[in-house]
């Protein structure tokens, strides 16, 4: 099965339990550890991550190729080349197709390939909303639909500081009003009108 990235720009880079990069059409790969560049990207450094994937925002992929012992390439238009290897222990990349078809790279290297669903279900959209106190932020979206998504399934339409976005992400909301909510961390997001 194609990866069907090819000439696919990047929309949006979105960072919860791991970083994902989505693309015009609806393709998403999400990795658990990936290269950059010459900088290694995983669970303890995703914020860098953040920032380095945000900058293929609007950039076109011009190749992407994997190989049945699990490494991933993606080459984009300005020279970026993302790479993941296998991992032993936990899940490295996972495509999902914009028809729901997946390919995940399994502990070890091992491929899985899905099909999508003949009749996929409607996706639950996150309500475009002020979130509830307490509620605890769970993505960051940066790109063209910038957004930070709550644990209640709410979300507002914001822009975090890339250099801000460790003291977003898993963090509560403390307030809320119609222009700002501020988060536990002292961080406060101010709500586009």
């Amino acid at each position: 099965m194609e990866l069907a990235l090819q000439s696919r720009r990047v929309t949006r880079v979105l960072l919860d339990f791991d970083l994902s990069i989505e693309f015009a059409g609806g393709a998403t790969v999400a990795f658990s550890e990936f290269v950059i560049g010459d900088v290694l990207v995983d669970e303890d450094n995703q914020f860098e991550g953040l920032r380095l994937a945000a900058a293929l925002v609007g950039r076109l992929c011009e190749s992407v190729a994997y190989a049945e012992s699990g490494e991933l390439t993606i080459v984009f238009d300005d020279g970026t080349v993302v790479e993941a290897a296998s991992r032993e222990e936990v899940e490295s990349w996972e495509y999902t197709g914009s028809d729901g078809s997946t390919i995940v790279c399994l502990p070890g290297g091992d491929i899985e390939v899905f099909s999508g669903p003949s009749d996929p279900p409607a996706p639950i959209p996150a309500v475009t909303a002020l979130p509830s106190v307490g509620a605890t932020v769970v993505r960051i979206a940066v790109g063209d639909k910038s957004t930070v998504e709550f644990s209640d399934r709410t979300s507002v339409s914001a822009t975090v500081s890339l250099d801000e976005a460790y003291l977003v992400l898993r963090e509560s909301v403390a307030e809320v009003s119609e222009q700002q909510v501020a988060l536990t961390s002292g961080v406060v997001i101010p709500v586009a009108q």
